[in-house]
């Protein structure tokens, strides 16, 4: 008994939040032709143009109940609709925070395993310059060794800024399409 009632209250409700005129009307004009029918019911009664007004009086009132409903309504719609944008984009950012923290854990294990053996290769490549710095030939080939050894340090530093701009910029993207879907 309780699935039947729930079941109905679920479908009378979703009547009404799609077709909140229709059920605004039916109540208007219910209670107007009720009021009709009193009215021709005493038709025999004399009566004066303010007993007119008296007999339709909250007809007037329930016109404004109707399109007060229909605001608030639509009030709702428009805050269940911001509601689930911003549990989408609060969806977003946490998934984008679990792919920055990934990107930080992978950079740093990354640098960690890189720098260590760069610091070995650059410390040596100092102790090899000292020893050597008389044969050209040999002090070159250990330049070339330098270099490469500085490009693959500046590489290890740009990579955290440059995940952490493709994040962001992935994050643009995303709201930028969310926004364009809503227009």
């Amino acid at each position: 008994m309780k699935q039947v009632v729930y079941s109905f209250w679920f479908k009378l409700k979703s009547f009404v939040e799609r077709y909140p005129i229709i059920i605004a009307a039916s109540v208007i004009y219910l209670y107007y032709l009720i009021t009709s029918l009193d009215l021709f019911e005493h038709l025999a009664q004399k009566r004066t143009f303010f007993d007119f007004i008296v007999q339709f009086d909250s007809l007037i009132l329930l016109w404004l109940v109707a399109a007060a409903f229909l605001q608030v309504l639509k009030y709702r719609k428009a805050h269940k609709k911001e509601e689930e944008r911003r549990r989408e984009m609060e969806r977003i950012i946490d998934r984008q925070k679990i792919y920055k923290q990934i990107v930080n854990d992978v950079t740093m294990l990354l640098q960690d395993s890189v720098n260590n053996p760069l610091a070995v290769i650059s410390v040596t490549t100092q102790e090899l310059r000292r020893r050597y710095e008389k044969d050209d030939d040999m002090v070159r080939w250990i330049g070339r060794i330098e270099t490469s050894v500085a490009r693959i340090n500046d590489t290890m530093r740009g990579l955290r800024g440059y995940e952490a701009e493709k994040m962001l910029e992935s994050t643009t993207q995303i709201v930028m399409a969310k926004d364009d879907d809503e227009s």
